[in-house]
């Protein structure tokens, strides 16, 4: 009887891993991902009472790079003020979003998506959320990044949106294929 040595059979496992997990679509163990977190305090212009009033958020900004994909995408996350008393709406539903472009390093916007949070946001609850993302695919070596702006729009602050910028991802190499 044939018996096959070791490393055969540790190469035929990892090729059948491979091919297993290409098919589930896990992706390839060559991804690349580069993310940059930045937090931030904003406090509600709304409110001038005596409790606290500051949200704090968090975003994780990241760039995936897979093969001749790059992936956006992003994380946001939220601290409700201390003792926060509000309930329901301090949002308006519209114009309180989030966000996530893949930027051209030099300049260059390349792909724009918005989802609204003015939902969540107004849940009064802490929380977290990861909007959908998305692939591009570039011609060139043209070096990309995630950028993330989170607009807030305050009721009853008489102003409109609030325009509020996160760091970016570390950029990433577009496709030379």
């Amino acid at each position: 009887m044939f018996r096959t040595p070791p490393a055969r059979r540790l190469s035929a496992v990892l090729v059948a891993v491979t091919v297993a997990a290409a098919a589930a679509g896990v992706g390839p163990a060559y991804a690349v991902e580069r993310c940059k977190v930045s937090s931030k305090t904003i406090d509600n212009p709304a409110y001038s009472g005596p409790w606290p009033d500051n949200w704090d958020f968090t975003v994780k900004a990241c760039v995936t790079e897979s093969g001749p994909n790059i992936r956006h995408w992003a994380t946001i996350s939220w601290d409700l003020p201390e003792s926060s008393t509000h309930a329901g709406s301090v949002f308006n539903a519209t114009g309180t979003n989030i966000e996530v472009t893949a930027m051209i390093v030099g300049g260059g916007v390349a792909v724009t998506r918005r989802t609204d949070l003015a939902r969540r946001l107004n849940e009064a609850k802490d929380g977290s959320f990861t909007p959908s993302s998305y692939s591009s695919r570039w011609p060139s070596r043209e070096r990309l990044y995630t950028d993330v702006i989170l607009f807030l729009d305050w009721k009853g602050d008489g102003k409109g949106p609030q325009k509020i910028h996160f760091a970016p991802s570390p950029s990433m190499p577009g496709s030379a294929r």
